[in-house]
């Protein structure tokens, strides 16, 4: 048996040992796509839900009914002035907000001639404003189309027909809003959140070797079978090769994981589309090869640096979390500060899924993956340099 063989057997057996680790590897990132796939698309069909307003109007004026009108035919509100058939009241829409039940209230004041929105104040700062500033766009736009047709009635009366005439007609020449997405022509790919989460979570799951791999490192190194290695004529670069073949035959298997579990699992049993590859399946083998070696460097310097188990698996662990949200698994990086963009570019994590969702999404070739390949084999090139280095003198 060859010396690299022996090595690779041996590492076999101690992944096939650590049965934690391997919980960690496969079950971990498979229920993180499920639970942040699930909650995501949630979301989006709550804001397709039409929201409650309560509503009361102490005025008794008919423009409240066209308000009420203009609300309902939003298609984004409810508007409820009666419960159980009794009218609201803003001492009950004082209690039932309060107490949680409905989030948004609308009071048409008589004392003052304004309109009181009242508010959860449990609601979240965005969620709220995106409601708050709906209201007040709807209200506004039907008190001032009111105000435009007094002013219109109050005409001479052969002035209002002509100014009607002229209303419809602007109103049939508006140009018609349509939606598309900035893709190439011909294109087949629908963006959709499959495509966005399956390549976070395939960098994510590569990257958690890290607690695995490190843990390995340094139970050797306590167990004293790197010193004993030492002693053989086996260099630490042949050593560490082996750890990088079976990890990258680890990350393979994740890689075909979370794959297929946007490919047929999703669509199969929860009903959501299908994962778009595209074409370039060449293109998309160099990304994967890269993120999966650039994964695997990241474990080894860990492992390296570190001197017990518990800080490899503490400091790897939050690194990746860490690296994950800087990268967009979690929360997608527009939506972040600006400095946190930026710092982001740092991020191997985000190298390997801005690869995929150039060949996922924007359909783009192996040019398009080049730069940030080159980096992830860089920095592969530079962590196995370095866990070399670290080796030779500790050893």
């Amino acid at each position: 048996m060859s010396k690299l063989q022996a090595i690779l057997k041996k590492e076999l057996l101690l992944l096939s040992r650590d049965f934690p680790g391997l919980i960690i590897l496969f079950i971990m990132p498979v229920l993180l796509i499920f639970v942040v796939t699930l909650a995501q698309e949630n979301a989006v069909k709550i804001q397709q839900i039409k929201t409650p307003v309560l509503w009361v109007d102490e005025t008794k004026d008919p423009g409240s009914e066209k308000i009420i009108g203009n609300l309902q035919a939003s298609g984004f509100f409810q508007v409820i002035n009666t419960i159980d058939h009794i009218p609201v009241t803003r001492t009950k829409i004082q209690q039932m907000i309060s107490c949680g039940d409905y989030k948004f209230g609308v009071v048409v004041q008589s004392s003052d001639s304004s309109i009181l929105l009242i508010l959860d104040p449990t609601l979240q700062e965005n969620y709220r404003n995106s409601v708050v500033h709906s209201l007040t766009y709807l209200i506004n736009t039907t008190l001032t189309h009111d105000a435009m047709d007094k002013l219109i009635e109050n005409m001479a009366g052969n002035m209002k027909p002509i100014v009607d005439k002229m209303i419809q007609k602007t109103m049939r020449n508006l140009p018609v809003i349509k939606e598309t997405f900035a893709l190439k022509d011909k294109s087949t790919i629908k963006p959709n959140v499959i495509q966005n989460n399956v390549p976070g979570f395939i960098l994510f799951a590569m990257f958690f070797i890290v607690i695995p791999l490190a843990g390995s490192m340094i139970t050797e190194k306590k167990e004293g079978s790197f010193q004993r290695l030492s002693t053989l004529p086996i260099g630490f670069f042949k050593i560490l090769t082996g750890k990088v073949l079976i990890y990258f035959f680890v990350c393979m298997i994740q890689f075909v994981l979370m794959m297929s579990i946007g490919l047929w699992v999703f669509p199969t049993f929860f009903g959501f589309p299908a994962l778009q590859i595209g074409h370039q399946y060449f293109a998309i083998i160099i990304s994967t090869i890269s993120a999966s070696l650039a994964a695997i460097g990241f474990g080894l310097l860990v492992g390296a640096l570190s001197t017990t188990q518990n800080q490899a698996a503490l400091f790897g662990s939050v690194m990746v979390v860490i690296l994950g949200v800087l990268s967009g698994t979690f929360l997608p990086i527009y939506l972040m500060p600006n400095i946190i963009q930026y710092v982001s570019y740092l991020s191997p994590m985000r190298w390997g899924i801005d690869n995929y969702i150039n060949l996922f999404i924007r359909e783009g070739d192996l040019i398009s993956v080049l730069p940030n390949t080159i980096l992830l084999l860089l920095f592969f090139g530079f962590a196995m340099k370095i866990s070399i280095v670290i080796f030779a003198k500790r050893n």
